[in-house]
């Protein structure tokens, strides 16, 4: 991803991602073209740290964030292969995973429940292929502790597994596990993943919340390893 304009990415209290259009194909289009990517620190595997025009920029996001309203866009059409479940032993989740779009406020959709993992195939590569990957769950919803609710605990060699429809499960070791302010966060480059390595980047809400929001997001980067 080339390295272009700022654009404010924030997440509300049910952790949905403001990105933009994307066609059928996974290409960015709108105001996903415009995800800054501002590079890897190489001891976490995870976006260096950002400058004032960027965090200024974030703001501004903050404070449209779910305000303008343009049509929403369902996820695209199942043509081959599906992501059916993610299990991760150490927190014994076993979870089914849905397919989301973008809803009518520019922002990925997620899950209405506390069970269900959200990928959105609109921005993503399918698990196995070679590139990466961007899964986001509830750490509580509607009072109930959520599928991610314990993402935070993850640690380095921690695995999951992603299972698609053909029974087909391709396994991840966990590289790093970081808590980032919301207003730090590069989606960009959450979303590109791991340079030349297959990845997930897991994601969920986290820190004590504010007024239903949460301060902080507890992202997990995963690479590809045999099964």
């Amino acid at each position: 991803m080339k390295l272009v304009a700022a654009w404010g990415f924030a997440l509300a209290a049910a952790c949905v991602i403001a990105l933009g259009a994307a066609n059928a194909a996974g290409e960015a289009t709108g105001l996903a073209a415009q995800l800054r990517y501002i590079g890897r620190d190489e001891a976490t595997g995870m976006p260096r740290s950002v400058d004032d025009s960027y965090i200024a920029t974030v703001e501004r996001g903050v404070e449209r964030y779910g305000k303008d309203e343009r049509p929403a866009i369902p996820p695209p059409p199942v043509t081959g292969l599906d992501v059916r479940t993610i299990a991760i032993p150490k927190l014994g989740v076993a979870a089914p995973v849905g397919r989301y779009g973008v809803d009518t406020f520019g922002r990925i959709d997620v899950p209405q429940d506390a069970r269900t993992v959200g990928w959105n195939p609109g921005y993503a590569a399918m698990p196995g292929t070679g590139g990466a990957t961007f899964f986001a769950a509830h750490f509580e919803f509607a009072g109930t502790p959520g599928v991610f609710f314990r993402l935070s605990t993850l640690a380095a060699g921690d695995r999951i597994t992603v299972t698609l429809s053909d029974g087909t499960a391709v396994a991840y070791a966990v590289r790093s596990t970081v808590d980032y302010a919301l207003g730090v966060i590069d989606m960009g480059a959450l979303l590109k993943g791991r340079e030349g390595l297959e990845s997930i980047t897991l994601m969920t809400c986290s820190g004590p919340p504010n007024e239903g929001e949460h301060a902080f997001r507890t992202v997990v980067l995963a690479e590809r390893v045999d099964s």
